[in-house]
């Protein structure tokens, strides 16, 4: 009788789980146009803290260091934004260069195909990459974009109050639960907090490695929008095990599309594959630890819920928030078994 009890109450404590699960993701999906921009200021302010506690340590105001902070990722975003702007202007104007080529490819490839269906849908999708239909896809990416700088005003205003907020944090958890209580629970987030730094720096230094040696390997090989591919990389780098291949598909088909040979693309494959073994899986283990790594599978339901959720940007923060999630995991002794169920060891 009491087995019967037992096994009703954990039945209960997964439904009710599945109840909130489902909650949850219909208020992130409502709320997405405050919550988006908080967690991307969230994920800001936490790169950025390290400057700010360095330039604090040299008695420079803390306001002072704030607006320093708010420059620098003001500055970086705008050199991004010129650089995705001239990038479109150059493919624009050099696209009418590659559309006979890119054209005459489908037209081999449905040629070769016995698949009807299959080989009527490559038909259609070479109408698409025609000029017309190039610029309609860069006016309505623009449109996003302005979309996004529309947002823009509203991450920064969180990460200010992030960075201005979190100093006087354990004075507010010391008032709301005791000395003692507040104590572990400072000395827990405190964890957390190292932590989840350490991840989002380490992540952010080789993924700007990776776009600065993928621009390089693009230049040496002569092929187009080197600039471009470069910081796709750097986005993409954030993506493990799927994001390497996503970032090398554009410049590898410009390559097959450019050359009469298919060598600048093998040894386009060649270097990517090489840059991704030596920091992908050499160096990183080495800064981060395998413990901080995820499982491939999660990894993938992660990108593919998030990107459902709030699209590109969500794709982008997919890993980093289930990486942080397991984190909080891994310092909370309850949750502890979580984290070693999203851990790929």
């Amino acid at each position: 009788m009491r087995t019967q009890h037992v096994g009703a109450q954990q039945l209960i404590v997964v439904f009710l789980g599945i109840l909130v699960i489902i909650m949850l993701g219909g208020v992130l999906y409502l709320a997405s146009s405050i919550i988006l921009p908080f967690m991307v200021a969230l994920f800001l302010a936490y790169l950025l803290d390290p400057l700010v506690r360095l330039l604090t340590y040299y008695r420079i105001p803390l306001a002072l260091a704030v607006c320093f902070a708010l420059l620098v990722t003001f500055v970086c975003l705008a050199l991004m934004g010129m650089l995705f702007y001239a990038s479109a202007q150059s493919f624009v104007k050099e696209y009418p260069t590659y559309e006979p080529k890119l054209r005459a490819l489908l037209a081999t490839l449905t040629a070769r195909l016995e698949v009807a269906p299959l080989s009527l849908h490559l038909s259609d999708l070479s109408k698409e990459f025609s000029s017309a239909s190039v610029v309609r896809a860069l006016l309505a990416s623009a449109g996003t974009f302005v979309t996004f700088l529309g947002h823009l005003l509203l991450v920064l205003l969180f990460m200010v109050f992030i960075l201005l907020g979190q100093r006087r944090l354990p004075q507010r958890i010391h008032r709301a639960f005791g000395a003692e209580q507040a104590e572990r629970l400072t000395l827990v987030l405190h964890r957390i907090t190292r932590q989840v730094q350490t991840y989002l720096g380490t992540k952010a230094l080789l993924s700007l490695v990776t776009g600065v040696l993928v621009n390089l390997a693009l230049m040496l090989l002569q092929i187009d929008f080197a600039v471009l591919w470069g910081a796709l990389a750097f986005m993409l780098n954030f993506i493990p095990h799927v994001g390497a291949l996503l970032a090398t598909i554009p410049p590898l088909l410009l390559a097959i599309l450019k050359f009469d040979t298919l060598m600048p693309a093998f040894w386009l494959v060649l270097w990517v594959t090489v840059i991704h073994i030596v920091l992908g899986m050499c160096i990183e283990p080495r800064l981060m630890g395998r413990s901080l790594h995820l499982s491939p599978l999660l990894v993938v339901l992660a990108l593919l819920f998030w990107g459902w959720l709030w699209g590109i940007v969500g794709t982008i923060l997919a890993v980093p928030i289930m990486a942080t999630l397991k984190i909080v995991c891994e310092n909370l002794p309850s949750l502890h078994f979580l984290s070693a169920l999203m851990s790929e060891e």
